[in-house]
């Protein structure tokens, strides 16, 4: 009877180990092999998910090429439709020069004398084509007539062959009359296309 009673416990014994092995053995395998597998696989069928979303867009892209032309064209149509309002110079101090010597030749038309003219560091828009915003610091003093300067003004922003932006202007005058002795202080701007970076 005791025989039978350990023969029945060490065939528990035998199947519970047995049971236990198996069971290790398996986890052993999932940590080893079929997790890494599994994370293989998933992060493979992402990299071909993401390669197949961009191929449709490729795709797209590709089909899209004729509107992608066509609006490319039209920039550059449009640009080239603005570049005649640049100044267009082969360095900056030059376009410095032609643009103080522009408004100078706005300013006589208007019955103006520039007393004073400067101009500062132009400021790089674009490498291709090379443009730049530069800038110009004219002193008018006593004009006779505020109707001088408002014509002045209007010249240059909106009745001529350049785009020139008004920055800055301070107006002074010499009594309470502002008909007479006015002066002014005006900081303009416009872009540039120069031929060589220097």
């Amino acid at each position: 009877m005791k025989n039978q009673i350990f023969n029945k416990f060490n065939k528990r014994t035998t199947i519970f180990s047995s049971i236990a092995i198996f069971i290790l053995l398996m986890l052993l395998l999932d940590s080893l092999f079929f997790r890494p597998l599994f994370h293989s696989i998933q992060k493979l069928d992402d990299t071909l998910s993401m390669k197949s979303e961009l191929l449709e867009k490729y795709r797209s892209n590709i089909g899209n090429k004729e509107l992608y032309q066509k609006t490319l064209d039209e920039m550059r149509s449009s640009y080239s439709s603005l570049e005649k309002y640049f100044f267009l110079c082969k360095t900056e101090d030059l376009a410095q020069a032609n643009l103080q010597e522009f408004i100078k030749s706005v300013a006589r038309r208007n019955g103006i004398i520039v007393s004073r003219s400067s101009s500062k560091k132009g400021k790089l828009i674009t490498d291709k084509p090379f443009l730049m915003l530069i800038h110009a610091k004219v002193e008018i003093n006593d004009v006779d007539k505020m109707a001088k300067i408002q014509s002045f003004l209007y010249n240059i922003e909106y009745e001529n062959e350049k785009v020139i932006f008004v920055d800055d202007l301070k107006l002074r005058s010499s009594g309470f009359d502002i008909s007479r002795g006015v002066s002014a202080t005006i900081t303009l701007s416009t872009i540039a296309k120069l031929d060589t970076k220097t």
